[in-house]
């Protein structure tokens, strides 16, 4: 991203930009707790319930680099307003659909417009706040994602009343409502020219991105880990009724631990890194691996006899390692790339942490398609996890 000159803090508005992480997640996370209603209704199977959370990923992956250039052009004002609209309209195709493909264009257009709060809300924190505490910011810009998912996993509760329709519906509707706060926030400065590159010297750019091998490795970490926490998001609830007996209210409470404690955790993190870590994020993100695949190869013991005493601890593990390392891996992104590519790393990383969005739960699925069931699946999810604590490792004295 290009900045112009910094402006004077904005904090009130600061409460906006977390907003704007909130909106995505709790669109996504309301359809994702409504599935297993979605799938009764439209006859889906496992694989296509996967499916509808890699679509999100693939639609926010693919689009990461040019929402940056975009967010750049338009700013952050225009840019949140136009993503909050942009997911709306998805949440409104979903609850209007009758078919799998109706389900999967709606998501679509929600990720489409969670593509341009990254860059956005990243490039606020830029422009208005302090550098010494943009870290700090940047991690609690993210608590955003799990209070959105909250959000929405708890409105499941009122489908039996309203219907999953009505609920993605409401959650819509407040989306769109949110949307028109975003034009309170200033501008930006985003008016002036920017320098263009030709198309060349863009793709140059973004080959030099690729060839670094650090920040490859870096990226298929954060990939494999991000494919665990769209695992979580997308099975716990159907794990937890199926595998574990537990009624919808219940699954989806454990979903809502998952999120809380996310919150915590994307804060507590950061703080290890600062305080503890020495700014290191690396060997962060190795401790917080190790946990993660801990917690998934536990999953793999969840009867129905054990499950209400272990599902609550397995529940915050989770939460707060595999579904709280997106602040961890973007700092380690900047931690790693040269000054002047740093927002091309921002994208390239956030291409290659949606794009493990795109193949896991799917993936996931398959396994349970083809009989091997939960046991296996998570045993799998465990060594993938294990596979992305390999890849930080290689380069653990690189700093």
């Amino acid at each position: 991203m290009t900045p112009p000159a910094p402006r004077t803090p904005v904090w009130p508005g600061y409460g906006l930009i977390v907003a704007a992480h909130c909106l995505g997640a709790m669109n996504l996370l309301a359809v994702l707790a409504c599935s297993p209603l979605i799938a009764a209704d439209l006859g889906l199977s496992a694989v296509e319930i996967g499916l509808i959370a890699s679509a999100y990923s693939a639609a926010l992956g693919a689009l990461s680099i040019p929402a940056g250039r975009l967010a750049d052009i338009i700013g952050v004002r225009v840019s949140l307003l136009l993503a909050a609209l942009t997911t709306a309209a998805g949440a409104f195709v979903i609850a209007t659909g009758a078919s799998f493909g109706m389900v999967l264009g709606g998501i679509l257009l929600c990720g489409t417009g969670y593509s341009l709060v990254n860059p956005a809300a990243g490039r606020a924190v830029l422009l208005w706040y302090p550098p010494e505490r943009r870290g700090t910011l940047m991690g609690i810009k993210q608590t955003g994602v799990p209070l959105g998912g909250t959000i929405g996993t708890t409105s499941a509760i009122l489908a039996p009343v309203i219907g999953w329709q009505g609920v993605i519906g409401s959650i819509g509707a407040i989306t769109a409502f949110c949307g028109l706060m975003f034009l309170m926030l200033p501008s930006d400065g985003s008016s002036r020219p920017i320098a263009r590159l030709t198309l060349r010297d863009e793709l140059a750019a973004i080959g030099r991105l690729f060839r670094n091998p650090v920040l490859g490795r870096n990226n298929l970490a954060s990939g494999l880990t991000n494919g665990g926490q769209f695992i979580l998001w997308s099975y716990l609830t159907e794990f937890l009724r199926v595998g574990a007996g537990f009624g919808l209210p219940l699954a989806n409470a454990c979903l809502s631990i998952l999120h809380v404690s996310s919150i915590g955790g994307r804060v507590f993190w950061g703080w290890l890194t600062d305080r503890v870590m020495g700014g290191d994020s690396r060997i962060t993100l190795l401790l917080l691996a190790a946990i993660g695949a801990g917690g998934f190869v536990a999953m793999t013991l969840v009867t129905q006899g054990n499950a209400t005493l272990l599902m609550p601890v397995l529940a915050v593990a989770l939460g707060v390692t595999i579904c709280s390392a997106t602040g961890v891996q973007m700092a380690l992104t900047l931690q790693t790339a040269p000054a002047p590519q740093a927002g091309g790393a921002i994208g390239y990383n956030m291409l290659a942490t949606n794009i493990g969005g795109v193949i896991a739960p799917p993936a996931f699925g398959l396994v349970l398609e083809l009989g091997g069931g939960f046991a296996l699946a998570w045993g799998l999810t465990a060594l993938s996890v294990l596979l992305a604590f390999a890849f930080l490792w290689c380069d653990r004295k690189r700093g």
